[in-house]
């Protein structure tokens, strides 16, 4: 089947030279420009069939992100929850490590801190962007310390561990 460019093109051709034609051509000329819109109607509703089809790929493609989007969000949430499992498990028997074959399972001791108000944090403690960043390496280095830093404290918890 001839591109919708070369039918158009060849439609307008025969147009432009339909007056010049003898009185004979000028029949099969218009035979000829029938088919050509026959043609024409057949590549448009082509071509609006592979728009369509590329369309529904595409929506199908967003779909499938979405999906395997939340399906990886809900594994890493029962991953954390499992996680957080086995710290209670290890603290209700008090069970510090277990060592297998091919894995050893500890917990770590972690702390990080939390910011409570920003606004209150001293300015040589608060990294400054467009947005505010508290600095909670100096902020913790500091409460550690026994500074008192207002809008923060320091939280301590057990981290699972798989090395």
């Amino acid at each position: 089947m001839a591109t919708l460019a070369s039918i158009e093109q060849e439609i307008s051709n025969i147009l432009a030279t339909a007056e010049e034609l003898p009185e004979d051509q000028q029949e099969l000329a218009l035979d000829y420009l029938d088919e050509l819109g026959v043609q024409e109607i057949e590549k448009a509703d082509s071509v609006a069939f592979a728009v369509r089809k590329r369309q529904s790929e595409i929506q199908f493609l967003k779909e499938e992100e979405t999906r395997l989007r939340n399906r990886r969000q809900a594994a890493e949430n029962r991953l954390q929850q499992f996680r957080e499992y086995l710290v209670q498990l290890f603290q209700a028997e008090e069970i510090s490590k277990i060592s297998g074959i091919k894995s050893t399972l500890y917990l770590r001791k972690s702390s990080s801190v939390e910011v409570e108000d920003v606004a209150l944090l001293p300015s040589e403690l608060v990294k400054t962007e467009v947005t505010f960043t508290p600095k909670k390496t100096d902020i913790k280095k500091q409460i550690e310390n026994g500074v008192e830093v207002p809008g923060a404290r320091i939280n301590e918890r057990q981290i699972l561990m798989v090395r």
